[in-house]
């Protein structure tokens, strides 16, 4: 069996300003919070109603 290709991968990147440097940790900050807040509020409690047949196949009552 060959052996895969190998693939040489060059990045390009500078160094960030510090301007530049606290708008990206404002930004991930910003993406974490808002994140963690939705995932730590509780699920909305809704009532469990009784569906009835027509709610959920108007056919099934039309008698058809």
């Amino acid at each position: 069996m060959p052996t895969p290709a190998q693939l040489k991968i060059k990045r390009h990147y500078s160094e960030l300003s510090e301007k530049e440097t606290d708008e990206v940790v404002e930004t991930v900050a910003d993406l974490i919070v808002t994140f963690l807040d939705g995932r730590q509020r509780p699920p909305r409690r809704t009532e469990v109603k009784q569906e009835q047949p027509h709610e959920r196949n108007p056919e099934a009552c039309s008698g058809h």
